[in-house]
């Protein structure tokens, strides 16, 4: 299976299967109905906004009441801009190419972090045991979704990691 995220010189450019664009706007559109339409009881809703303070219900009511339009727009605003990235591949070699430009690589990273997120929520993916999963189960392919985009993560994580072995970061002080 050919690599999906690449580096050439300074950029990082996808190479998308066309069922793989159309996997990631259906992905998208799914999380967006969710995010607007969920209530805090549906899995990926409380997946995507967790409590902020665990010991205190009614101030973590308070800081979920005061943050979460923002934090919202921010997701949003995550998802349209993936389908924004998505608009403007164009064919090469019967895949779909485009060039990931400034901060878009971190952008695709915390949308698939989001999209695998969520799918692992809608499967309960804290209890499940994947021996369990038969082929024909439709979890199944959920988890093979969750798994792929999980593999773009480590791609792209792979080349955003700094070029020069001999930078070293200042420990916290």
């Amino acid at each position: 299976m050919p690599r999906v995220f690449q580096r050439q010189g300074a950029r990082i450019v996808a190479r998308f299967a066309p069922e793989e664009v159309e996997l990631l706007r259906s992905l998208q559109q799914g999380i967006r109905v969710t995010l607007e339409e969920g209530d805090a009881q549906d899995p990926v809703v409380s997946r995507l906004f967790p409590r902020a303070v665990t010991d205190d219900d009614e101030a973590d009511a308070e800081l979920r009441r005061l943050l979460r339009d923002d934090l919202l727009a921010s997701r949003q605003a995550g998802l349209d801009a993936l389908v924004a990235i998505l608009d403007r591949c164009e064919p090469h070699r019967g895949r779909l190419r485009v060039t990931l430009e400034d901060d878009e690589p971190l952008l695709v990273l915390g949308v698939l972090n989001d999209l695998r997120l969520a799918i692992g929520a809608r499967i309960d993916i804290e209890r499940l045991d994947r021996r369990g999963v038969s082929a024909d189960d439709p979890v199944a392919y959920r988890l093979a979704v969750m798994d792929h985009l999980g593999w773009w993560q480590e791609q792209l994580l792979t080349l955003l990691e700094p070029d020069d072995p001999d930078l070293e970061t200042e420990p916290w002080t």
